[in-house]
């Protein structure tokens, strides 16, 4: 089983690398295509809608040169550059009247074109006095005074128009030549009428002359020579009616972005021109707009070499420029990033996850939190708008590296291209895969395991929670503050809505009495489950438990915990008090029973006057043993009463512990050796006083080393430590047990117990008490460790 998932995983692994290469190659792949895209898709000023604005400008300003020529009068100059529209003459006088005001600082706002024509305007001069108006009222030979202007005939409100016109028509030509700005657009033109042609002013070389040549039959030697001398140019014919004929048009092809027409292959290049120059209103606010050119032809010219340093010569230097051949490449590049990036989500689907989940880079991204799926899904998305489109355009350009043979630059920046793409495509592959992943284990696993932000607010909800219980032990002003501040400003919020305000206390005043009612039952209810508890400790129930979470009632619940808990320890103390003292009459009784009964049974054999001088010398010796060993026993008992009782005077001096050491480990070198134990002394040089009983402190040390004599196991090694701490000495006593200890740590310091429970051994079982006795009125502590068959005693004294 082992080997087949090993064999999937690797398989999985082979198809996905190949798979993943595979994109990477594709995308290097669509390099000429974006490229080719780049080159059609380059602006160019020359076919854009403000480069046919500005010649509009330009064919204007040279019109109304022409007309002025033509006639001196203004008025007929505006009659033919000015399409006044022949109705609604109320608001487009209405409309001139405001615009004038706007012009020339005026603070009133004309609003009522019923208010009299002869409210002085344009300079003083009045509607009624202007010799336009008495000329379209030649019938009347006097013009009624603040004639209001809906009173006034159709053709008298037309003149009216024509007059503010007039006084327009220098502000709207200052206009023009404010708006137009190309100095390297050269222009000659000719008036159809008189034959009168105009030319560019700033400019009268040789160049200039030529294009005059497109106005007759050129030859093909004059255009080689103009597409020589000129990167553009362009004959615009009107007739009487003002439609416009374009021809002769060099140096722009419209494929770019400002084609107006969808299929490329249909483009006409002079259609494209017409509609440009034939696009509404110029580029100003006109209330009434001019009229179409008539009965003029213009011959536009943008030389190959620029003088000037306007928009055509930004455009013809920046025309290549990085930010506009990103713009395009980074907008073919998406296309082709969104089917491969379709193609690599369609192959993450369909592949096992349980086979590529192995991989064990893989294994420990899909650990990774949801957060980290945001967060490191950004970096590839920036990479395919930023950092792929700038490796393109590097690789287009040949920008890539310089410096190096051009085969080395070839295999380097292909090189680079494909490991470039390898390590986005995997990385994009591994958050598809990690998606797949959430889907699949569900959302609600994704939101509790993986999900920082849900963790997050889940931990400040119960830390919320934590803040708004109440302990009455404690101070609760500040959650009292807290909770009038939220309702303070709650109140506010709603004061601020108005009618919407009273909807939405009324919607608050009702969620409020839900809470508060919910809270009141919960706390009935708390109140009679912790009622109905005291009742079952009273009782004597010692063992009912209170897991539910009381609210409010917390406090005291661990207080009656508190209360069960001290009970069960009090009757456990007594019940161990009671087996105690039943283990101590039993032990007693049987210690001083022992050698008791061998006495009176030696005494008995001793009375028979047969006993032969040998026998009887050994009975005597016996009965010397056992009369010591019970005088021993009740001196002890003694002892250890005084301890108990108190009743004893410590002699408290300075004593030199390791010394005092070395003299108890003399005194009882034979009974060390006959037990076939080796001690080991870890002593400090040093000295080390003590303030201590120097007596006592003995009979403690002796205690514990008869204790290792009988206890632990022969032919072994014991250990006593003399450890000189900052604050205080330990001395340390470790042996391995002869006998498993089967006795608990607590009780080896009980009187009469022994670590032999069977009693097989000698002592009175109070060796290890009477040592802790001794050490607790010297202010000082005995502590008994067992790990297995380790015995270990620890006395501390403090200095």
């Amino acid at each position: 089983m082992a080997t087949k998932l090993k064999n999937n995983k690797l398989l999985v692994t082979i198809i996905s690398c190949l798979v993943l290469v595979g994109l990477s190659v594709g995308m290097y792949m669509t390099y000429p295509n974006i490229e080719a895209y780049v080159e059609k898709n380059k602006d160019n000023y020359l076919e854009s809608y403000s480069f046919y604005e500005q010649m509009r400008y330009q064919m204007y300003l040279t019109y109304v040169e022409a007309l002025e020529n033509e006639n001196s009068d203004s008025l007929n100059i505006v009659e033919k550059l000015y399409d006044v529209p022949t109705k609604d003459f109320e608001s487009i006088y209405k409309d001139l009247l405001n615009q004038y005001y706007d012009r020339y600082g005026y603070d009133e706002e004309y609003d009522d074109v019923e208010q009299n024509v002869s409210f002085s305007i344009l300079n003083g001069v009045t509607v009624e006095t202007s010799t336009s108006l008495n000329a379209a009222s030649e019938n009347n030979s006097q013009v009624e005074q603040s004639m209001k202007f809906s009173q006034l005939s159709h053709e008298q409100q037309l003149a009216a128009i024509k007059d503010l016109l007039v006084e327009f028509m220098p502000s709207d030509i200052d206009e023009l030549r404010y708006e137009y700005n190309l100095e390297n657009l050269y222009y000659f033109a000719v008036d159809q009428t008189n034959n009168q042609t105009y030319s560019y002013s700033g400019y009268s070389g040789p160049q200039l002359s030529e294009l005059s040549l497109l106005l007759n039959n050129s030859t093909e030697d004059t255009l080689a020579q103009l597409k020589e001398d000129y990167q553009y140019f362009v004959v615009l014919d009107y007739d009487a009616e003002g439609d416009l004929t374009v021809s002769n048009l060099y140096g722009v092809n419209f494929t770019s972005r400002y084609s107006t027409s969808g299929d490329l292959s249909t483009i006409n290049a002079e259609k494209e021109v017409s509609i440009r120059l034939d696009s509404g209103s110029l580029g100003y606010n006109q209330v009434v707009a001019f009229a179409p050119i008539k009965n003029m032809t213009f011959v536009y010219g943008v030389p190959a070499q620029l003088l000037y340093h306007d928009d055509i010569y930004r455009d013809d230097i920046y025309r290549d420029d990085y930010v506009m051949t990103f713009y395009n490449i980074q907008e073919m590049s998406f296309f082709y990033d969104g089917i491969a990036l379709v193609a690599l989500a369609l192959f993450a689907l369909i592949i096992p996850l349980k086979s590529i989940s192995n991989v064990k880079f893989i294994k420990r991204i899909l650990k990774w939190p949801i957060e980290s799926l945001l967060l490191t899904a950004s970096i590839p998305f920036a990479f395919f708008i930023e950092l792929l489109p700038s490796i393109i355009y590097s690789t287009i350009e040949n920008r890539l590296v310089t410096g190096i043979p051009k085969q080395a630059q070839v295999i380097f920046t292909v090189t680079f291209n494909l490991v470039v793409w390898f390590a986005v495509f995997t990385w994009m592959f591994i958050l598809f895969l990690y998606i797949k992943s959430l889907f699949k284990q569900g959302w609600k696993v994704t939101f509790t395991e993986r999900c920082w932000t849900y963790r997050g607010c889940r931990f400040l909800i119960r830390k919320l929670r934590k803040f708004l219980k109440v302990d009455l032990k404690e101070k609760n002003t500040k959650k009292l503050f807290f909770l009038v501040g939220i309702q303070w400003i709650l109140i506010s919020v709603f004061c601020l809505g108005w009618f919407f305000g009273i909807i939405g206390g009324f919607i608050y005043s009702i969620v409020l009495y839900v809470f508060l009612l919910k809270y009141l039952m919960k706390t009935e209810k708390d109140y009679a489950h912790l009622f109905k508890v005291t009742e079952q400790l009273a009782e004597g129930n010692l063992d009912v438990e209170i897991d539910e979470d009381l609210g409010i009632f917390n406090a005291f619940k661990e207080e009656v915990m508190h209360i069960q808990g001290g009970f069960k320890k009090a009757v456990e103390a007594e019940v161990r008090s009671q087996r105690m003292k039943t283990d101590l009459i039993a032990n007693v009784s049987h210690d001083l029973k022992t050698p008791l009964t061998s006495i009176i049974t030696y005494t008995d054999l001793l009375k028979d006057e047969d006993l032969d001088k040998e026998k009887r010398a050994q009975y005597l010796e016996t009965l010397d043993q056992k009369a010591q060993r019970l005088k021993v026993l009740i001196e002890d008992l003694f002892e250890m009463s005084k301890a108990s009782s108190g009743n004893i005077t410590m002699n408290l001096q300075e004593v030199e512990v390791v010394s005092l050491m070395k003299q108890t480990l003399f005194e009882l070198e034979d009974k060390i050796v006959a037990a076939n134990l080796t001690i080991r002394r870890n002593f400090p040089e040093h000295k080390v006083t003590l303030m201590l009983d120097s007596e006592r402190t003995f009979r403690v040390f002796d205690n514990l080393i008869l204790n290792m004599t009988k206890y632990a196991m022969s032919g072994t090694r014991a250990y006593i430590d003399i450890v000189d701490l900052e604050q205080s000495v330990q001395i340390i006593f470790r042996n391995m047990s002869a006998d498993e200890i089967n006795v608990d740590v607590d009780e080896l310091t009980e009187r009469f117990v022994r670590g032999d429970q069977s009693r097989h051994t000698e002592g009175s079982g109070l060796g290890l008490a009477i040592a802790k006795s001794f050490v607790e009125l010297q202010d000082g502590t005995l502590d008994i460790h067992i790990d297995g068959d380790l015995f270990k005693v620890i006395l501390t004294f403090n200095k």
